[in-house]
């Protein structure tokens, strides 16, 4: 989880995106070497190398959170999220680009949500 307090701008395909600044939520797995520990480290790592779409909106965010969720995958979570209709998708194909399920695993939580 994470809070951006000022606008990102993402740059894919020679395309941009400005992310507003807002509350999200992204879904990932863990399944390379050192698990979850390792990726989570990773993400509250500074200076880490750009490596996925959500190291861009990591290195901007005023706030970092991180909840793990044994046993659930990704696209699970994704979904659940979705149906409560309490988050939307900001961009199509965000961390989830090798996934053919979900349409982003990046979600935001609309305005006054989650307070």
């Amino acid at each position: 989880m994470l809070e951006l307090a000022e606008p990102v701008i993402f740059c894919r395909s020679n395309e941009l995106h400005q992310f507003e600044p807002g509350r999200y939520v992204y879904a990932g797995s863990a399944y390379g070497p050192g698990g979850m520990r390792a990726r989570v480290g990773r993400h509250f790592r500074k200076g880490e190398v750009i490596r996925w779409h959500i190291d861009h909106l990591t290195r901007r965010a005023a706030t970092l959170q991180a909840i793990l969720i044994e046993g659930g995958p990704e696209c699970d979570i994704v979904k659940a999220l979705v149906a409560t209709g309490e988050c939307r998708i900001p961009l199509r194909g965000f961390g989830s680009t090798d996934c053919r399920r979900c349409r982003s695993h990046l979600l935001q939580w609309r305005t006054g949500s989650c307070g």
